[in-house]
């Protein structure tokens, strides 16, 4: 029942952008934010749930004084520094710092990347086709993978993973960005479908590994069970947490992303 009522709003709110983005990518952070430090915390880091609230303020902040990055990454590494100095323990602090870092990257920094992208092209439907890619990616690599895998264990991670499906889904974008090229259909233009396809088929499936390698570490099966037989917002949004994360630093080298 969750699914069928959350994947409208996001693509509701991708295609309206604006406030209602916002609003979804701040619940996606926070939610994100209680899974991940819940995983931590289960795993046996002391991580103090104020830091749920510093990551969403870091990723509000991050959205309304953008020349302001460096600074709120040097504050962010004074707090952890603090933290660790203020509680330390020799077995635990250093680490403890470490997750958190990841944490507030994952979580509130990636998807303050990918907001940025909605803001700066209002009217053009990147996002909701990055997502739609990613579900197609994700769609034939399964497929590929379940009837044609034969070369598995490639990563340690997700031993079930093939290299096949793997493969797939990195061409599979392609395919699909020249068959809209020669049927003339330009909603957006070719360079920025490539990199959507780049994002989704390389970085899309990079971004589930990584939060299998998040999972496996903390030895759970899903981030948590808010969607009743899909997991939580991490298990729903890793693939874009990292591609959109990566299109946003593309089109950031291009210069197509001004700072405000």
């Amino acid at each position: 029942m969750v699914s069928v009522i959350f994947i409208p709003l996001l693509l509701a709110a991708l295609w309206l952008g604006g406030g209602y983005l916002i609003a979804m990518f701040s619940l996606v952070s926070i939610l994100g934010g209680l899974e991940y430090f819940t995983m931590m915390r289960a795993k046996g880091h002391r991580v103090a749930w104020i830091w749920l609230g510093l990551g969403t303020a870091l990723f509000v902040a991050l959205l309304i004084w953008r020349e302001l990055d460096l600074v709120f990454a040097w504050v962010a590494l004074l707090a952890l520094i603090l933290d660790a100095i203020l509680d330390w323990d020799e077995n635990t602090s250093v680490p403890r710092v470490f997750s958190i870092s990841f944490g507030l990257l994952y979580t509130a920094v990636l998807p303050a990347m990918i907001t940025r992208i909605g803001l700066d092209y209002i009217g053009q439907p990147i996002l909701l086709s990055l997502v739609m890619m990613i579900w197609i990616v994700d769609s034939v690599a399964y497929f590929v993978g379940m009837s044609f895998g034969k070369h598995r264990n490639v990563t340690a991670v997700s031993p079930r993973k093939s290299l096949e499906g793997f493969l797939a889904g990195v061409f599979v974008p392609f395919l699909i960005v020249i068959i809209l090229y020669f049927t003339k259909v330009d909603f957006l233009s070719g360079w920025l479908m490539a990199l959507i396809a780049i994002a989704a088929g390389v970085f899309g499936q990079l971004g589930d590994l990584a939060e299998s390698m998040l999972k496996r570490y903390c030895g759970v099966k899903d981030s948590s069970r808010l969607i009743p037989g899909h997991g939580g917002i991490l298990d729903r949004v890793d693939s874009l947490l990292l591609a959109g994360s990566f299109l946003y630093c593309a089109l950031k080298l291009f210069g197509m992303i001004e700072c405000l």
